[in-house]
């Protein structure tokens, strides 16, 4: 196998390769079913009416909300399911070949939504959103608390008072539980990549390592290191009071459930005061 090669690896930007073949990475995910269930937490929105809004899609958007930010969009497939349902989309990712996919995506559908390439601990829209999402641990990519601060503390400028900050993140109980020490070898049209991932307690830190080959390139192997820190719930809380927000509801895996520690993914619905 390429990767066992004593040749050594080419460090690659996360994302960078992995954006190629992230949708069949990711195959296993019900978008439309994550999309549902984010729309139904909108109904915690608690501003009376949307502002002014003309949709260009056939459906209506939500009685409550009807613009939507996604941070950490990946390739588009949930902002794709957010604007088949009405809702006016915005996406932004760090990685410029995932926004890319993202936005010809949207083309792709027929829909117009904006993407940029930026980072969410420093976003400025112009315009203040219904509701801001962030989904598949996404957050846990902050690696130091005063960086999930900044995020909370940039999206209150972004969200308008009564409005949703929507997020999930991995449990500590998950990465014992299935990404302790796992391996897996896959291969998709041009590419063959091997994953490890482990979980480091000192520091509470998810390793995501690819050893990636492109069939296309005779060059070295390409290796990228994806890095989570992983919080406990009551930290996140401690981070996002600012006065600036309301919890909501902190729901475990995509139920109506508490959330819990012993819950794989929990998702954070915070209302901007």
């Amino acid at each position: 196998m390429p990767w066992l090669s004593l040749q050594k690896n080419v460090e690659a930007t996360p994302y960078s390769r992995l954006a190629e073949f992230y949708d069949h990475l990711m195959g296993h995910v019900n978008y439309r079913r994550w999309a549902d269930y984010i729309i139904a937490q909108f109904d915690l929105a608690t501003f009376p009416e949307p502002e002014p809004f003309v949709t260009r899609n056939a459906r209506p958007p939500h009685a409550k909300v009807a613009t939507v930010l996604e941070l950490a969009c990946g390739t588009g497939k949930v902002l794709v399911e957010l604007s088949r349902s009405g809702f006016e989309t915005f996406g932004l990712d760090l990685s410029p070949a995932m926004a890319h996919y993202a936005a010809r995506r949207l083309r792709q559908e027929g829909f117009r939504a904006q993407v940029w390439c930026a980072d969410m601990q420093h976003v400025a829209t112009g315009v203040q959103m219904d509701a801001v999402i962030c989904l598949y641990d996404s957050m846990n990519y902050c690696r130091h608390p005063h960086e999930l601060t900044r995020v909370f503390e940039s999206m209150a400028q972004v969200v308008r008072p009564g409005g949703l900050f929507i997020f999930d993140v991995c449990t500590r109980w998950n990465c014992w539980k299935n990404f302790r020490n796992y391996v897996e070898h896959d291969s998709f049209r041009n590419f063959s990549y091997h994953r490890h991932s482990y979980f480091h307690p000192i520091g509470n830190l998810q390793y995501n390592e690819f050893l990636i080959v492109d069939e296309r390139d005779p060059g070295p192997t390409l290796r990228e290191k994806h890095v989570q820190r992983i919080y406990s719930l009551n930290e996140i809380r401690k981070l996002a009071a600012s006065g600036l927000w309301e919890e909501a509801a902190c729901l475990s895996g995509m139920s109506q459930r508490p959330g819990s520690e012993r819950a794989e993914r929990v998702h954070f619905v915070f209302r901007r005061k």
